[in-house]
């Protein structure tokens, strides 16, 4: 018997074998765990699709929240909202490279089990390190944010993140050896006699207006 794509998402979405078969639900259950990435962020795309992460709705329709608004900008809060369409989120996909940042902003799908299943039979794999590592880092960056007031720039999220695949030796060999030509990473200089070089960073926070930022000095 033939089946759809759309049956079988569904299908895998909601936890039932539905008119396809057992094997092509545990198939597209394995392209989950077959992602390229360390465990701890399997298991974190694990909750994600077993609801089992606690964002905003979800502690509200477990009575441990007084309301589901986001804790960074206020709206409402989501999966998609804290991982995806959050301010903190958007700038951090802005800085991937545009193929994926496309087809972030495209999906549209706000069932999480659903979109994870349409993404994995949809990116290469060493896109869905990008995407999976990325949506890993945004929650970190929010629970940072949240719990020990620890605001870090979108560039420092995306930093991490490069650093986290390269360190992880998580790319192809090939495309590695043509980042270290042409992408290196500019190193600290100390500013000549009689001139002062100042970094400064800093990070903001709508709802709770608050901020951080730190500058480092030398003459």
């Amino acid at each position: 018997m033939l089946v759809s794509n759309r049956e079988r998402t569904a299908a895998w979405r909601d936890g039932r074998p539905g008119k396809s078969d057992f094997k092509s639900e545990e198939k597209e259950w394995t392209s989950l765990w077959q992602v390229q990435v360390p465990s701890m962020i399997k298991m974190f795309l694990w909750r994600l699709a077993r609801q089992s992460i606690p964002f905003g709705d979800v502690l509200h329709h477990r009575k441990m929240a007084v309301s589901s608004s986001c804790a960074i900008c206020g709206m409402e809060d989501s999966w998609r909202h804290s991982l995806l369409e959050c301010n903190l989120a958007k700038c951090v996909w802005a800085l991937e490279k545009e193929d994926i940042t496309e087809f972030v902003g495209c999906l549209q799908e706000q069932d999480a089990r659903a979109w994870l299943a349409q993404t994995f039979s949809s990116l290469p794999q060493e896109d869905l390190v990008h995407v999976t590592i990325n949506m890993w880092a945004i929650w970190y960056a929010r629970r940072k944010a949240i719990h020990e007031g620890i605001f870090q720039s979108p560039l420092s999220t995306h930093n991490f993140v490069e650093r986290f695949i390269r360190d992880l030796n998580l790319t192809k060999p090939k495309q590695r050896a043509a980042q270290r030509v042409h992408d290196h990473h500019p190193r600290w200089i100390s500013p000549p006699p009689g001139f002062a070089k100042i970094n400064v960073d800093a990070a903001l926070s709508k709802k709770l207006k608050v901020g951080c930022s730190g500058c480092c000095s030398q003459g």
